[in-house]
């Protein structure tokens, strides 16, 4: 029996994903179901000079059904150096600056062609230098099959799951009844209000993406239990 996560696989997404991650044994990318536009899965939000600025993978024209794990980056922009440049402007102050720039540099020295397996190293990678000992699968490679609540459901039953840690937003779609029948508890985690001491902010900028937390923190621990 285990606690698990599943996420579908975003651009160094925002600190409360990490927290349910450092809550589970196995976290599960959800790689193979309908990409999302205008979501975070190709783009998040730093704070540069007391504002708020999109970092945006580009990405390569695809039909509207298309799953995540197909999805192309747009290889004809020059997006990593954009980005390696608004994180050195806006973060060149912070204490940690060197450390994070050092990991960013590192996969971004990888010639990746699908977002998705972009945005999975720099997760793991992170993962393991907040020291978050989960295991990671791919639904794509455990063959999980249905939409919505019926996926979530089979990668549980896949993995012998007993606690299946997920955001309140799931709340909306879930069928609860079907969890219950496998007597598997369903734990709704609000998001934490984590504050953290921001270089060159006045005011505290929050939900943004966990590389904001990282520059000024560094790769300290998450301390998050659940109740």
């Amino acid at each position: 029996m285990s606690k698990v996560v599943i996420h579908q696989p975003e651009y160094l997404p925002w600190i409360n994903l990490f927290i349910k991650m450092s809550l589970c044994e196995k976290f599960v990318f959800l790689d193979n179901v309908q990409y999302a536009r205008r979501s975070f899965q190709n783009r998040n939000i730093i704070n540069s000079n007391n504002q708020l600025s999109y970092i945006t993978v580009p990405i390569e024209y695809s039909d509207r059904d298309t799953l995540i794990n197909e999805i192309k980056i747009d290889l004809n922009k020059k997006w990593k150096e954009d980005h390696l440049n608004k994180f050195r402007n806006s973060y060149k102050e912070t204490k940690h600056y060197k450390k994070v720039i050092n990991l960013v540099e590192e996969i971004f020295s990888n010639n990746y062609s699908y977002l998705s397996e972009l945005n999975q190293d720099l997760t793991k990678l992170i993962a393991k230098r907040l020291d978050i000992n989960c295991n990671f699968y791919l639904s794509s490679k455990i063959n999980a099959e249905g939409k919505k609540s019926a996926i979530i459901l089979d990668i549980c039953k896949k993995f012998n799951t007993s606690n299946y840690i997920t955001g309140v937003g799931s709340k909306s779609y879930l069928e609860e009844n079907d969890f219950k029948k496998n007597n598997i508890e369903i734990s709704y985690i609000e998001p934490t209000n984590i504050t953290y001491h921001q270089t060159n902010t006045k005011k505290f900028i929050s939900n943004l993406s966990i590389i904001d937390y990282l520059f000024n923190v560094g790769f300290k621990p998450l301390q998050i239990n659940l109740n």
